[in-house]
């Protein structure tokens, strides 16, 4: 009759487990993330674009976007919406600072990206790539999926 091993036998795979795991977690730790990006598909007569997103610090220190860009389009710029004589007004923001291990979000109507100038015509599902230029010298890639515009 064969004895079962017994269960300390499977400290290694748990352990294995345990570290993959905690390395996937720890991807994102001492860096800075972008989620959650989108933006509406232009009208046909519109060749800009907002994009929006949540921008997560996972670091201990305070990041500041400085840039935009995207192969995708003519240039890049964070804009904001403020009330300005009961009208409501898009203005540009040379930069946006993220809190050490806070969260920035760009939304419709608040804080946002705008990218000029697009180089192709998108489609719902299709996707842009950015890149946000941080102070310390670092990069942070975003992926935006299009989606349909409310009047489309």
């Amino acid at each position: 009759m064969k004895k079962k091993a017994p269960a300390a036998c499977n400290v290694p795979a748990i352990c294995a487990a345990g570290f993959l795991l905690a390395a996937a977690l720890g991807a994102q730790e001492g860096s800075i993330v972008a989620k959650d990006a989108w933006a509406r598909v232009p009208l046909p007569s519109q060749n800009d674009i907002a994009v929006f997103l949540v921008l997560e610090n996972h670091t201990g220190e305070k990041r500041t976007i400085v840039s935009v860009s995207s192969d995708a389009a003519s240039s890049g710029e964070i804009h904001e919406m403020i009330m300005q004589r009961a009208v409501m007004k898009m203005v540009p923001v040379a930069r946006v600072t993220v809190g050490a291990h806070g969260k920035k979000s760009f939304d419709p109507n608040d804080l946002h990206i705008m990218l000029f100038g697009l180089k192709k015509k998108p489609s719902v599902g299709d996707t842009i790539t950015l890149t946000l230029k941080m102070d310390d010298g670092t990069s942070v890639p975003v992926t935006a999926t299009f989606r349909k515009y409310a009047s489309n």
